[in-house]
């Protein structure tokens, strides 16, 4: 895979520009293409074949129809018998100095990995390589399991994806962010244009409401559990970012009580083996990390409840069963079967119970966007969402919209609606996906377990050794530096590396100049984050004070305008005044009211829309204002 398609990412922008919908991030692109082939006719698939060979972005034949359509409007470009056709000289939009600056990004991204690989498990030999690996990482950044987007992701599928590939991106992203901050923003600049594309997968985004007004986003318990910090500080940040944003657009953030029930027995499960050599999971890993013990997680569930209403995540009871309603729950525990493998069978049980409730909230209703859906299911698990899915394709109450979507799918689609307004999101949900990433999976823990009971049985390592082995997290984390993940590369000689590595930083915790450099790199990385977090702070802070500025401005207007045409409507039943004042109101509002009836006749012009365009451009006009104050760049990756 060439470099075509991570430079075309890196090309895709924030626009301080409000009332641009995302289809106009293509626009550039497809003009170029005209330019540089006029292709004749131009024809939907003519134009695809082209983003994908000179820019490598895969992007549905739809959505470029719609983006045809509306270059038709301002560019001489004509449709004739169902194709278009170039009539005229088209002007260059100038993607060769974008593309450069791009390239730039790209080279510091794609050099860095290379630099990085020396030392690593694998290492990556080629600017191809790096490019494929990077690609690899970015595709599990996808959108799945919801109906509107025609593809899970505006990359091409790689020919040959390997685990071992995202796993150490994953480990070169965390370096970056540590250590290297204009490389990190670099880095960035490609996650960030990839949300962006994946908006290009839907051509029907452009008319999704701003809002998730009327909609409540019922968490299950795995998102509970990484919202308490259960799982590692990144995905604690993720987790409570995308519930800012959602509850900023107006939604309401939930959890079932079942799902709080679930909770509370996970929470004592883990308590009970975090102290025993044999205890696995993500919480028993990071609690022993944090140094926590059996008390600290039993208090912890003593006050459930007043930590998720902090974390402003309201309980709600779980709905009673409905025969009417009510899902065929064998049917669907078939489904799960195929896309789920759970360890506890109670845990399938829930998550059944979790979309049968969902069913119930939304009786006598068939939405066909998120945003009016009523109620949805937040999962971190694929494989559950993409169950539901299948399930739900039999069913009008979730045929156009899932009963269930994955975190990322809804933090991608509602930082897409205010991408001002969330400026770390990219970021937090990059570290939190790397972060876990970098855990071994149960597949490979279960053979690591039985590869050091073998060494000690054959007396290769010392008890204290597999005890060692067995329950230090520093242990689990080399383990992933010397494997990368793959099950393969697990050996005897790999465990007796790993054994090495860790004796030697419990020794080396007495030397007291390692200790102060570990010690500065902390303090480092802590004030670049701090600086981040500023900056991410400030950008959000600007955005929603404009927007709401913007919002009173809209309705503002829109009243005044409401008035006039009342008065019109009133002057057409014969409304008169001899007052001066007066008169000169009646006479206006029948103006105004006439030229709005002949603007819905001509351009099919709404007062919504135009209260819409008018909160825009408002939105607009105040975001530059205070980016010029305050001198910042709201477009700039956070």
């Amino acid at each position: 895979m060439s470099t075509a398609t991570l430079t075309s990412l890196a090309m895709l922008k924030v626009n301080v520009d409000q009332g641009r919908d995302y289809l106009d991030y293509l626009r550039p692109f497809i003009v170029q293409i005209l330019v540089n082939h006029k292709p004749d006719p131009v024809t939907d698939w003519v134009v695809r074949d082209h983003l994908r060979s000179e820019f490598g972005l895969e992007i549905p034949e739809r959505a470029v129809q719609v983006v045809l359509k509306r270059l038709a409007r301002c560019y001489p470009l004509a449709r004739e018998a169902g194709v278009y056709r170039i009539t005229g000289t088209m002007a260059d939009p100038g993607i060769a100095a974008k593309k450069s600056k791009a390239d730039r990004h790209i080279q510091a991204v794609v050099s860095g990995l290379m630099d990085f690989s020396r030392g690593a498990a694998k290492q990556v030999l080629t600017p191809d390589d790096a490019v494929s690996a990077i690609c690899a990482f970015l595709t599990e950044f996808n959108i799945p399991c919801i109906r509107a987007y025609l593809r899970g992701t505006a990359i091409p599928t790689p020919a040959v994806k390997h685990g071992s590939d995202v796993v150490l991106v994953s480990q070169y992203a965390m370096q970056l962010q540590g250590t290297d901050p204009e490389r990190f923003e670099s880095f960035m600049v490609v996650v960030q244009g990839h949300m962006l594309a994946n908006a290009l997968l839907c051509p029907d985004l452009h008319d999704a409401p701003r809002t998730y007004n009327g909609v409540t986003f019922y968490l299950d318990t795995p998102l509970l559990v990484r919202r308490l910090g259960l799982e590692g500080e990144s995905r604690r940040v993720a987790c409570e970012s995308l519930i800012t944003l959602v509850k900023n657009l107006g939604g309401t953030v939930a959890a079932f009580a079942h799902s709080r029930d679930e909770l509370d027995g996970v929470l004592r499960g883990a308590a009970q083996h975090v102290d025993s050599t044999g205890g696995r999971g993500n919480i028993v890993f990071e609690a022993r990390r944090k140094g926590l013990t059996r008390s600290d997680l039993l208090l912890m569930v003593g006050k459930l409840d007043e930590e998720l209403a902090n974390a402003g995540i309201e309980l709600r009871d779980t709905p009673r069963h409905i025969e009417d309603f009510q899902i065929d729950e064998t049917a669907f525990e078939k489904s799960l079967q195929d896309e789920v493998s759970y360890v506890n069978p109670r845990a399938r049980e829930h998550d059944i119970n979790s979309v049968r409730s969902i069913y119930v909230l939304r009786a006598h209703t068939a939405p066909t966007k998120l945003e009016k859906c009523k109620a949805v299911l937040v999962t971190s698990n694929g494989g559950f969402a993409n169950a539901a899915y299948e399930y739900g394709q039999r069913h009008e109450e979730s045929r156009a919209v899932s009963s269930v979507i994955t975190d990322f799918s809804l933090a991608n689609m509602a930082w897409l609606k205010a991408p001002m307004g969330a400026p770390n999101i990219p970021m937090t949900e990059m570290l939190a996906f790397a972060y876990a990433a970098l855990r071994p999976t149960p597949e490979l823990l279960d053979k690591y377990a039985t590869e050091i009971d073998r060494l000690e049985k054959q007396g290769i390592i010392s008890a204290r050794d597999h005890q060692l082995l067995r329950s230090s997290t520093v242990a689990q984390e080399e383990l992933m530096h010397l494997t990368l993940g793959d099950e393969n590369a697990l050996t005897s000689e790999t465990i007796t590396e790993t054994l090495r590595r860790v004796t030697s930083e419990i020794s080396s915790d007495a030397d007291e100049k390692l200790f102060a450099e570990q010690e500065a790199h902390q303090n480092t990385q802590a004030e670049l984050a701090l600086q981040r977090d500023r900056d991410a702070g400030l950008k959000r802070r600007i955005y929603w004070r404009c927007r709401r500025r913007a919002g009173s401005c809209a309705w503002a207007v829109s009243g005044l305008l409401g008035f006039f045409l009342i008065v019109g409507l009133l002057a057409g039943i014969g409304l008169q005044s001899t007052n001066q004042f007066w008169g000169w109101v009646v006479t206006c509002g029948s103006g105004i009211l006439a030229v709005v009836s002949l603007a819905n006749l001509v351009l099919g012009t709404t007062v919504r829309g135009w209260h819409e365009s008018v909160r825009d451009r408002c939105l607009t006009w105040h975001l530059k204002r205070e980016a010029a104050t305050i001198g910042i760049d709201l477009e700039s990756v956070a």
